[in-house]
Protein backbone atom coordinates (compact mmCIF):
# COMPACT_ATOMS: atom_id res chain seq x y z
CA UNK A 1 0.00 0.00 0.00
CA UNK A 2 2.70 2.68 1.14
CA UNK A 3 4.65 1.73 -2.77
CA UNK A 4 1.38 2.44 -4.45
CA UNK A 5 1.09 5.37 -2.46
CA UNK A 6 4.44 6.59 -3.08
CA UNK A 7 4.46 5.43 -6.82
CA UNK A 8 1.22 8.07 -7.09
CA UNK A 9 2.94 10.72 -5.36
CA UNK A 10 5.82 10.58 -7.96
CA UNK A 11 3.59 10.29 -10.74
CA UNK A 12 1.43 13.20 -9.47
CA UNK A 13 4.85 15.19 -9.14
CA UNK A 14 6.13 14.13 -12.84
CA UNK A 15 2.99 15.24 -14.47
CA UNK A 16 2.61 18.46 -13.06
CA UNK A 17 6.60 19.47 -13.52
CA UNK A 18 5.39 18.73 -17.20
CA UNK A 19 2.21 21.27 -17.17
CA UNK A 20 3.88 23.83 -15.00
CA UNK A 21 6.35 23.95 -17.46
CA UNK A 22 4.02 24.10 -20.28
CA UNK A 23 1.58 26.51 -19.17
CA UNK A 24 3.34 27.95 -16.15
CA UNK A 25 1.86 27.66 -11.82
CA UNK A 26 -1.19 30.46 -12.86
CA UNK A 27 -2.44 28.25 -15.98
CA UNK A 28 -2.19 24.91 -14.83
CA UNK A 29 -5.45 23.68 -12.74
CA UNK A 30 -5.29 20.79 -10.30
CA UNK A 31 -8.41 19.47 -12.49
CA UNK A 32 -5.33 19.45 -15.48
CA UNK A 33 -3.05 17.81 -12.49
CA UNK A 34 -5.31 14.79 -11.99
CA UNK A 35 -6.46 14.34 -15.16
CA UNK A 36 -3.35 13.81 -16.22
CA UNK A 37 -2.36 11.53 -13.54
CA UNK A 38 -5.30 9.33 -14.02
CA UNK A 39 -6.95 10.04 -10.65
CA UNK A 40 -9.89 11.80 -9.17
CA UNK A 41 -9.78 15.42 -7.97
CA UNK A 42 -10.44 14.65 -4.34
CA UNK A 43 -7.50 11.74 -4.65
CA UNK A 44 -4.91 14.16 -5.37
CA UNK A 45 -5.80 16.84 -2.53
CA UNK A 46 -5.44 13.86 -0.48
CA UNK A 47 -1.36 13.91 -2.05
CA UNK A 48 -1.44 17.66 -1.62
CA UNK A 49 -3.84 20.20 0.24
CA UNK A 50 -3.21 22.61 -3.13
CA UNK A 51 -1.69 23.88 -5.98
CA UNK A 52 0.63 25.65 -4.12
CA UNK A 53 1.30 23.27 -1.73
CA UNK A 54 2.44 20.43 -4.89
CA UNK A 55 4.05 23.42 -6.44
CA UNK A 56 6.44 24.20 -3.50
CA UNK A 57 7.16 20.39 -3.37
CA UNK A 58 7.85 19.80 -6.67
CA UNK A 59 10.60 22.91 -6.29
CA UNK A 60 12.25 21.72 -2.87
CA UNK A 61 15.13 20.39 -3.87
CA UNK A 62 15.92 23.32 -6.00
CA UNK A 63 15.05 25.74 -3.15
CA UNK A 64 16.95 23.80 -0.98
CA UNK A 65 19.97 23.92 -2.71
CA UNK A 66 19.97 27.56 -3.41
CA UNK A 67 19.83 28.30 0.89
CA UNK A 68 22.46 25.54 1.17
CA UNK A 69 24.61 27.72 -1.32
CA UNK A 70 23.94 30.53 0.31
CA UNK A 71 24.42 29.14 3.66
CA UNK A 72 28.07 27.62 3.22
CA UNK A 73 29.31 30.68 1.52
CA UNK A 74 27.86 33.07 4.13
CA UNK A 75 26.17 31.78 6.54
CA UNK A 76 27.32 30.05 9.64
CA UNK A 77 29.46 27.65 7.81
CA UNK A 78 30.61 30.14 5.67
CA UNK A 79 34.45 30.31 4.32
CA UNK A 80 37.28 32.79 5.99
CA UNK A 81 36.82 35.74 3.58
CA UNK A 82 40.76 34.85 2.78
CA UNK A 83 39.66 31.93 1.08
CA UNK A 84 38.84 33.88 -2.08
CA UNK A 85 42.36 34.65 -2.49
CA UNK A 86 42.78 31.44 -3.47
CA UNK A 87 42.60 30.03 -7.48
CA UNK A 88 41.17 27.51 -6.38
CA UNK A 89 37.71 29.42 -4.88
CA UNK A 90 37.28 30.19 -8.21
CA UNK A 91 37.06 26.53 -9.71
CA UNK A 92 34.90 25.41 -6.79
CA UNK A 93 32.11 28.43 -7.17
CA UNK A 94 32.06 27.66 -10.76
CA UNK A 95 31.84 23.94 -10.21
CA UNK A 96 28.58 24.48 -7.62
CA UNK A 97 26.74 26.78 -9.80
CA UNK A 98 27.36 24.56 -12.43
CA UNK A 99 26.42 21.14 -10.24
CA UNK A 100 23.17 23.22 -9.65
CA UNK A 101 22.21 24.29 -12.78
CA UNK A 102 22.85 20.34 -14.37
CA UNK A 103 20.96 18.99 -11.25
CA UNK A 104 17.93 21.88 -11.18
CA UNK A 105 17.85 23.37 -14.73
CA UNK A 106 14.21 22.56 -15.16
CA UNK A 107 13.08 23.32 -11.38
CA UNK A 108 14.94 26.94 -11.75
CA UNK A 109 13.18 27.43 -14.53
CA UNK A 110 9.95 26.87 -12.91
CA UNK A 111 10.47 28.82 -9.89
CA UNK A 112 12.43 31.66 -11.87
CA UNK A 113 10.16 31.86 -14.89
CA UNK A 114 7.23 30.21 -14.08
CA UNK A 115 6.13 30.85 -10.39
CA UNK A 116 3.68 33.77 -11.20
CA UNK A 117 0.47 33.24 -9.08
CA UNK A 118 2.23 31.30 -6.35
CA UNK A 119 3.83 31.76 -2.98
CA UNK A 120 7.35 31.18 -4.88
CA UNK A 121 7.02 33.94 -7.33
CA UNK A 122 8.52 36.16 -4.69
CA UNK A 123 11.31 33.70 -3.94
CA UNK A 124 13.97 35.84 -6.15
CA UNK A 125 13.10 39.12 -3.63
CA UNK A 126 13.37 36.76 -0.40
CA UNK A 127 16.68 35.29 -1.51
CA UNK A 128 18.51 38.95 -2.44
CA UNK A 129 16.93 40.24 0.81
CA UNK A 130 18.14 37.33 2.83
CA UNK A 131 21.55 36.81 1.06
CA UNK A 132 22.11 40.48 1.68
CA UNK A 133 21.56 40.52 5.27
CA UNK A 134 23.95 37.20 5.67
CA UNK A 135 27.05 39.07 3.32
CA UNK A 136 26.65 42.01 5.82
CA UNK A 137 27.24 39.98 9.16
CA UNK A 138 29.36 37.93 7.28
CA UNK A 139 31.39 40.78 6.04
CA UNK A 140 31.02 42.22 10.00
CA UNK A 141 32.92 39.05 11.49
CA UNK A 142 35.39 39.07 8.64
CA UNK A 143 36.02 42.27 9.46
CA UNK A 144 36.70 41.49 13.47
CA UNK A 145 38.87 38.43 12.39
CA UNK A 146 41.08 40.40 9.83
CA UNK A 147 41.51 43.81 10.78
CA UNK A 148 42.85 45.14 7.56
CA UNK A 149 40.12 44.26 5.16
CA UNK A 150 38.32 46.94 3.90
CA UNK A 151 34.60 46.56 4.22
CA UNK A 152 33.41 49.92 3.78
CA UNK A 153 30.90 48.11 0.83
CA UNK A 154 27.27 49.87 0.79
CA UNK A 155 24.51 47.60 1.58
CA UNK A 156 22.65 48.50 -1.65
CA UNK A 157 25.84 47.22 -4.12
CA UNK A 158 25.36 44.23 -1.76
CA UNK A 159 22.10 43.68 -2.79
CA UNK A 160 22.27 44.53 -6.32
CA UNK A 161 25.26 41.70 -6.38
CA UNK A 162 22.85 39.61 -5.39
CA UNK A 163 20.29 40.47 -8.16
CA UNK A 164 23.12 40.33 -10.60
CA UNK A 165 23.14 36.54 -9.98
CA UNK A 166 19.45 35.54 -10.38
CA UNK A 167 19.02 38.20 -13.64
CA UNK A 168 22.03 35.66 -15.09
CA UNK A 169 20.44 32.51 -14.10
CA UNK A 170 17.33 34.05 -15.62
CA UNK A 171 19.35 34.83 -18.67
CA UNK A 172 20.41 31.58 -18.95
CA UNK A 173 17.43 29.57 -18.34
CA UNK A 174 15.45 31.93 -20.87
CA UNK A 175 17.63 31.47 -23.81
CA UNK A 176 18.55 27.78 -23.42
CA UNK A 177 22.26 27.62 -23.29
CA UNK A 178 24.06 24.47 -23.67
CA UNK A 179 26.25 23.34 -21.00
CA UNK A 180 29.53 24.20 -23.11
CA UNK A 181 28.03 28.00 -22.97
CA UNK A 182 26.82 28.20 -19.68
CA UNK A 183 30.21 27.31 -18.56
CA UNK A 184 31.60 29.73 -20.42
CA UNK A 185 29.75 32.54 -19.10
CA UNK A 186 29.50 31.20 -15.76
CA UNK A 187 33.55 31.40 -15.80
CA UNK A 188 33.39 34.73 -16.76
CA UNK A 189 31.14 36.17 -14.62
CA UNK A 190 32.32 34.31 -11.24
CA UNK A 191 36.03 35.52 -12.34
CA UNK A 192 34.67 39.03 -12.88
CA UNK A 193 32.90 39.21 -9.62
CA UNK A 194 35.59 37.37 -7.46
CA UNK A 195 38.46 39.80 -8.82
CA UNK A 196 35.99 42.54 -8.41
CA UNK A 197 35.38 41.35 -4.69
CA UNK A 198 39.17 40.96 -3.77
CA UNK A 199 40.21 44.59 -5.05
CA UNK A 200 37.26 46.11 -2.96
CA UNK A 201 38.04 44.50 0.40
CA UNK A 202 41.72 45.02 -0.31
CA UNK A 203 42.59 41.14 0.93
Amino acid sequence: MQTLKADTRRRILSVSRKLFMKKGFRETTTRDIASEAGITLSNLYHYFSSKDELFSQLLKPATDALEGMLDEHHGIKGYDISYINEDSYIDKTLEEYMAAIRKYRSLLKLLLLKSQGSSLEGFKEYYVDKATRLVLDWLKAMKEKHPGINTGISDFFIHLNNVWMFTLLEEILMHDLTEDEIRSVMSDYIKFVVIGWRKMIQI
